[in-house]
């Protein structure tokens, strides 16, 4: 019985030696240059029970894997499931070594892998292969997660890479991420509100910019940007607040003044609009929109006042209302006049003036612009 014992003894510590042979034929064949033949014994190696709980196979594993990698050769593995399989072995490793007596070598082999995956992430979006790229960047991002970094780079390249290749949930996911890290501060929420507002995803482009306002609440874009929600939504109350709070922090804005003004234009509140358009007027005089606005303002009065003065019977008071609308006419002919100077394409403004010179009699002067309307049609 003794001698039967022995031999099965002997026979483990064979088969024992013979698996810790593979390692150490994987590691040389690795010097060599024989990357396969090393990938080989590695990947035999780590389905033993001896040798796949011994950190130096791991760690081995993620240097071979991590050759290959960065190998132009082909040896039957391509290069993002190789530094896919680098990783998870390193990240094996630092699980087997309890008492961190390589966390020098595996964490730099983690960094190197960090590294490595952010230059080939570069290189696929360079040409164009964002999935590819979208790909690199998030195994960059976790590589540097392993050793307690966070790659800002990684991270916000691949929230890039993930909108191009149309990959709606990790663009929110790393665009969330490089935001909360303060990665240009409140622009990754901007980046995503653009991306949604693309899609007419209404809802989420909100919950963003509201999010970001949240933690941002003095950056201007993201004001501007609930803004435009406010706007085209006819919300023009919360758009006013929105605008009053834009203006505290950018009084000298023409936008906000202009905005303000076609808020308070749609609520009815004409000399606010008036006002407001005026300002936008003084920080710029030739400002297209705030001129066009002002004029159409004051000739939709006069029109409104026209029409009601040819509801009225009595010839004074006819007169006299009449007059009043001609007045108002008056006020928006030098803005309109303006509008059409800044902007001679515009078929609103020479719509507006073309109805104002017929109102006011100037007949060669609607002549003139009629002939220009026509011609822009």
């Amino acid at each position: 019985m003794k001698n039967v014992l022995a031999i099965i003894f002997a026979t483990a510590t064979v088969v024992a030696s013979a698996q810790s042979a593979k390692v150490v034929s994987a590691w040389n064949t690795k010097e060599s240059g024989e990357f396969d033949k090393a990938r080989g014994y590695i990947d035999e190696a780590i389905t033993n029970e001896k040798t796949m709980v011994d950190e130096k196979t791991w760690r081995y594993r993620g240097l071979i894997y991590q050759q290959i990698a960065v190998s132009e050769e082909d040896f039957g593995v391509d290069r993002k499931t190789a530094l896919e399989e680098s990783i998870k072995s390193f990240a094996k490793a630092k699980e087997l070594d309890d008492k961190n007596k390589w966390s020098t070598e595996i964490n730099q082999g983690y960094a190197q892998n960090q590294a490595l995956a952010v230059n080939f992430g570069i290189a696929a979006y360079n040409d164009q292969n964002y999935p590819e790229a979208r790909d690199f960047f998030i195994l960059g991002a976790d590589a540097a997660k392993n050793i307690g970094n966070f790659d800002t780079l990684a991270v916000y390249n691949a929230a890039l890479a993930a909108e191009q290749a149309k990959d709606m949930e990790n663009a929110a996911k790393y665009y969330i991420q490089a935001a909360e890290s303060g990665y240009l501060n409140g622009k990754p929420y901007l980046y995503l509100a653009n991306m949604y507002e693309r899609s007419e995803m209404t809802d989420e482009y909100l919950a963003t910019v509201k999010k970001g306002r949240a933690n941002y609440p003095d950056d201007a874009d993201l004001i501007v940007y609930e803004l435009n929600y406010y706007l085209r939504n006819g919300k023009f109350e919360e758009a006013e607040n929105n605008l009053k709070l834009a203006l505290e922090k950018e009084p000298n804005n023409k936008q906000l003044h202009f905005s303000l003004g076609v808020v308070y234009d749609n609520l009815g509140n004409a000399d606010k609009a008036v006002e407001s358009y005026i300002k936008a007027l003084e920080i710029d005089p030739v400002y297209f929109d705030a001129t066009y606005n002002l004029g159409a303002l004051y000739f939709n009065q006069g029109v409104e006042m026209n029409n009601k003065a040819n509801d009225i019977k009595d010839n004074k008071a006819y007169d006299k209302a009449r007059s009043d609308a001609k007045a108002i006419f008056t006020k928006a002919q030098p803005y309109l006049e303006k509008a059409h100077e800044l902007d001679a394409t515009d078929k609103g403004a020479m719509a507006s003036l073309t109805q104002l010179y017929a109102l006011v009699g100037e007949t060669e002067k609607y002549t003139v612009m009629k002939a220009k309307l026509e011609a822009a049609k």
